[in-house]
């Protein structure tokens, strides 16, 4: 009697190990997966299902060095919703991550702050404060525009005229007073 193959396509590659990873974390309740998958209503497409042939045609073999990606992390496994993608792509691609649109471009805060050249930290503290339009445009960081005297100009953008100069020794002279007022606290 001889062996017939379940697949065409050899089932001892990666690709095959992240198709029926994927197919686990959905379908299985005991996978540790499970929870944050089929638990939050993730599917996979009935193409996919139970048919790894049909995953390859739509998806191609997986390269070095990527994993199987949803490109809407609150959609499921489909054809037009997956990709292979880099542990940095999708480290980025994560439910919790926030996204904001602006001049209608959606990124993720981290790429805004990449593009504007300020830290996370400081877009985050800006987007607490104000509106979007004002944390990413007014304040000239979307223009290349340098408002003078102000902490941005001194402090990110490296500014040394006399006005930032001016206004930076203004600003650590009040906080050395208030330091010296509270008693160093």
């Amino acid at each position: 009697m001889a062996f017939r193959k379940k697949w065409r396509n050899d089932s001892g590659t990666k690709t095959y190990f992240a198709w029926r990873s994927m197919r686990c974390r959905c379908l299985h309740a005991s996978n540790p997966s499970w929870k944050n998958y089929g638990g939050q209503g993730v599917q996979v497409c009935g193409r996919w299902l139970n048919n790894f042939d049909a995953f390859v045609e739509d998806m191609g073999f997986a390269e070095e060095g990527q994993s199987l990606d949803r490109i809407d992390p609150h959609g499921s496994y489909s054809p037009d919703n997956c990709r292979w993608a880099t542990s940095v792509e999708q480290a980025r691609n994560k439910r919790q991550h926030r996204r904001i649109t602006y001049c209608g471009q959606t990124r993720l805060l981290v790429e805004w702050a990449e593009l504007l050249g300020v830290s996370i930290d400081t877009l985050h503290k800006r987007l607490g404060r104000m509106t979007v339009a004002k944390a990413l445009a007014d304040t000239g960081l979307m223009t290349g525009k340098l408002t003078h005297g102000t902490r941005t100009a001194y402090e990110t953008r490296k500014c040394r005229c006399d006005t930032c100069r001016a206004a930076n020794a203004e600003r650590a002279r009040k906080h050395r007073a208030k330091r010296t007022d509270t008693g160093g606290k």
